[in-house]
């Protein structure tokens, strides 16, 4: 389950997507930093919304019916696809959204023991091959989901699930046609680093 990316800076962001990708992306009104994002947090999605392609500022989770302290993050893809209704139906449908990260961040099942006498575990950062790692998301209102699918043979050997990182070329399939040749992502390949361990 991916609970932290990293937001590229916006000049960063602005180069690759509209000089690298050449995109007709609206001028950004969003802040010019690069940060760690967590559940519950603000972060610009790229999306396509009142005939424009625009970098939209919302928060990560949708509100639980469940728990409204608890946000759900993540959306699995597969769900999409089953024959029981789900809470994420319309946005598959309709309001698909990317995530634009430098790296994201996964745990292990691995533990270690820090100095503290404390157990944590292993620490992994993953990016793709692409200056910006980006990430299928989907989104209602002033929120949004990370989605995600089976694990590819970076991931398998850290956690069984990871988000489902999109390459360029894949780009307007996810925003609007029929994405169901991206839920295998076999075909991937993520630059995986170990984190340092905690004191």
């Amino acid at each position: 389950m991916c609970n932290q990316f990293r937001i590229p800076k916006l000049a960063l962001i602005k180069q690759y997507l509209t000089e690298d990708l050449d995109l007709p992306l609206v001028e950004p009104k969003i802040n010019d930093e690069e940060k760690d994002v967590f559940p519950n947090q603000i972060a610009p999605v790229l999306l396509y919304q009142n005939n424009k392609l625009q970098l939209v500022n919302k928060n990560w989770g949708y509100p639980s019916p469940v728990d409204a302290n608890k946000p759900l993050f993540n959306a699995r893809i597969e769900r999409f696809y089953e024959q029981k209704p789900s809470m994420w139906d319309e946005s598959f449908a309709k309001q698909r959204c990317i995530i634009l990260a430098s790296e994201f961040f996964e745990y292990a099942k691995n533990t270690y023991q820090a100095d503290n006498g404390k157990k944590y575990h292993e620490r992994y950062s993953f990016k793709s091959k692409q200056p910006i790692t980006m990430i299928a998301g989907i989104y209602d209102h002033n929120n949004f989901a990370m989605v995600t699918t089976d694990p590819n043979s970076d991931m398998r050997p850290i956690h069984n699930r990871m988000p489902l990182v999109i390459e360029p070329s894949e780009l307007r399939r996810w925003l609007f046609q029929n994405f169901t040749s991206l839920i295998n992502r076999d075909s991937i390949s993520l630059s995986v680093q170990k984190q340092p361990h905690k004191k």
